[in-house]
């Protein structure tokens, strides 16, 4: 497994098993989704995506092959991918369809919306070590070409809805077939509104074209022709590209294979140090929840308390209030024959007492029975307001439990590990491009 592999798989590992890397452990995807912390954490993928598109018969397919050192892919001018062909690494030869394809690359499920494009996806699973092949997942496209040509789905709608997921777009041009036809410039310019930047251009089967006049007017007639549909077109670049073989050894033609094969290895680089900023700013964005949710607890907390207190002053207030309305109640009766039978048992037993409450339901006693009825009312529907409030603000507002809170500062100590470790990666990271050089 060559370093940059390592770090990738390291990388994807701490998403999903975390520091213990057992099954057992929790990921930091794991650690985002929980209840308690609520932050949406997709996991980076360790692999670089890689698409290549290009017209019918450019050579798409027979690159593959090459650079993954196995006839995987079929190639022929008879023979032409009408599907998307996924090729990626495994540990042993496999073929998948339709929805196994989906399954395996689950953030592309969302390309099923386009009608028909289920059954033509297809993925090689390849135990090949060639090259960087290891780190690379190859989406081969179907070839492009007008006229009456059908295809079972919108291919070109497809192809720039697949570039939203992809690393680097190879584009490929036939110097004798149909390098620039109407539905390939359509496709390339649609990609230049938000991909430019993943895009690289080669004309492909260079060493068929017989003399360097015939290649350099074929090279300009597509610089031309493409020059209104790109972006950075002062910049613009289109290397030639040939398989080597036996035949072609001694013709003394530019061959920007490598180049190819850097600028993939380039993709890879790039995809290392995406995945470690990744990797930073979702801890990053994971301690700062963690501190807030602290903070949150915190407050509510207080928000708690000031609701008890005040609860439990309504409370007496409304007590004073539902007992001003029994006593008004039993001054407005006071001369009725059960209360005054009540008064007499008083007055046998304790005689001043009596007196007094004698005296007092005296004086506050109303004798207009509309004007009661209005003080009543009132006091009953303040007593109301009071009870309702009451319920209402003495009512709690959940908190964490002691359990919990450990439970997040024990994640951000899983998460401020998770620092080092990347520092770790860095490190390795960098070693390894030194070793490089």
């Amino acid at each position: 497994m060559s370093p940059t592999e390592r770090i990738l798989k390291n990388i994807s590992e701490l998403y999903e098993s975390g520091l213990g890397g057992s099954g057992e452990s929790m990921g930091l995807k794991a650690v985002a989704e929980d209840p308690l912390i609520g932050v949406t954490c997709h996991k980076p993928r360790k692999r670089v995506s890689c698409m290549i598109i290009g017209n019918h018969s450019a050579g798409k397919s027979s690159f593959l092959n090459w650079y993954i050192g196995e006839t995987i892919q079929k190639t022929g001018v008879a023979i032409e991918t009408r599907g998307f062909s996924f090729l990626t690494s495994g540990r042993k030869r496999e073929e998948l369809k339709g929805d196994a394809t989906l399954a395996y690359f689950d953030h592309l499920s969302e390309i099923s919306q386009f009608e028909g494009i289920n059954a033509n996806l297809f993925t090689e699973v390849s135990t090949s070590k060639e090259k960087n092949f290891s780190c690379v997942d190859f989406i081969d496209s179907p070839g492009l070409v007008d006229g009456d040509m059908q295809y079972p789905f919108d291919v070109a709608s497809c192809i720039v809805w697949m570039a939203d997921y992809v690393d680097i777009i190879l584009c490929f041009f036939d110097p004798i077939g149909q390098a620039l036809c109407k539905r390939t410039v359509d496709v390339i310019k649609r990609l230049n509104v938000n991909h430019a930047e993943k895009m690289q251009y080669y004309m492909s089967k260079a060493d068929q074209v017989e003399t360097e006049l015939d290649r350099q007017r074929v090279l300009i007639q597509i610089t031309q022709n493409l020059h209104p549909h790109i972006k950075n077109s002062h910049a613009f670049n289109l290397p030639t590209i040939f398989l080597p073989n036996d035949s072609n050894q001694h013709l003394g033609i530019p061959n920007a294979l490598e180049e190819v094969c850097e600028d993939i290895d380039k993709a890879i680089r790039m995809t290392v140090q995406k995945n470690l900023t990744a990797l930073k700013e979702d801890c990053d964005r994971l301690i700062v929840r963690m501190d807030e949710r602290i903070a949150e607890d915190k407050v509510t907390k207080k928000t708690n308390g000031k609701n008890r207190n005040y609860g439990l002053l309504l409370t007496l207030v409304s007590w004073g209030v539902l007992s001003t309305i029994a006593f008004l109640v039993f001054c407005a009766f006071y001369q009725q024959p059960f209360i005054q039978a009540g008064m007499g048992k008083l007055q046998s037993v304790a005689p001043e007492q009596a007196e007094q409450l004698a005296a007092t339901a005296k004086m506050f006693q109303i004798q207009d029975s509309t004007t009661l009825q209005y003080v009543l009312a009132v006091l009953i529907g303040f007593y109301l307001v009071l009870f309702i409030t009451t319920k209402m603000i003495w009512k709690s507002l959940p908190t964490l439990t002691k359990k919990e809170q450990t439970k997040i500062v024990e994640y951000k100590k899983f998460v401020k590990g998770m620092h080092k470790i990347r520092d770790d990666l860095y490190k390795e990271y960098f070693k390894q491009l030194n070793s490089d050089l």
